[in-house]
């Protein structure tokens, strides 16, 4: 009698292309890493590269408002962010972390469009990406959900008015490491910049952000004591 094969078993795929997996065991979907959910689209399977839209969709839109910070533009582009995902699916190496390799894309697809438009990536920064706040909006629409303190609203708008003035690599390397909460091997990764010009920027950019700030709670000062007067 023959033996039964217990291994798990992979096809080897033609070159350029990733394996066809076949060793995925039967866990709840929504309960899967978005790596193993890239494994099951892979193998054509729809419902898991939906989770990984509903897991990242928000989060894309977030990162592209910030560099580029126009909505309809910003809504497109998202689109065909996951499009391309889906379409390049084979490209996607297991276990690559899923993240590094959607905004990675993301970046790509902010770049060519601020190019094409012959415009700075970076022009608006019209939302903050606050845990419960809706992510659209202008800063002081984004600082009223977030708060009802006046004081911390005020804080909020300054914020995201002083970044939008910074230089693109300061503010860049900031929404990715702030905002999206990316390490540095990550942007390393997705920028193709050295994680120590990355860790000089942050901090140039953070000081340069800290002394703007100050500047504007400064003239906000100035101009309540005018009011008063």
């Amino acid at each position: 009698m023959q033996k039964r094969n217990d291994k798990p078993v992979t096809k080897a795929s033609a070159k350029g292309k990733a394996e066809e997996v076949t060793d995925l065991k039967p866990v709840a979907l929504g309960r899967s890493s978005d790596e193993e959910l890239m494994r099951r689209t892979q193998n054509k399977d729809r419902q898991g590269f939906e989770i990984l839209y509903e897991r990242y969709h928000a989060s894309v839109l977030s990162y592209l408002y910030r560099m580029l910070g126009n909505l309809e533009d910003v809504e497109s582009i998202a689109q065909e962010v996951f499009l391309r995902a889906f379409r390049f699916a084979p490209t996607y190496r297991f276990p690559q972390k899923f993240s590094t390799w959607l905004f990675t894309i993301t970046r790509n697809l902010a770049i060519n469009y601020s190019r094409r438009r012959k415009r700075s990536p970076v022009r608006n920064v019209t939302e903050l990406n606050l845990e419960g706040v809706d992510i659209s909006g202008d800063p002081w629409q984004v600082a009223q959900r977030a708060t009802d303190d006046v004081e911390k609203q005020e804080e909020i708008a300054r914020v995201l008015k002083a970044l939008d003035d910074l230089p693109n690599d300061q503010k860049e390397v900031i929404v990715l490491g702030v905002f999206q909460d990316l390490s540095y091997a990550e942007m390393e990764e997705i920028t193709g910049t050295k994680a120590v010009t990355l860790r000089s920027r942050m901090f140039h950019g953070l000081k340069r952000l800290a002394r703007m700030i100050s500047a504007k709670e400064v003239d906000a000062g100035e101009e309540k004591i005018e009011d008063r007067g």
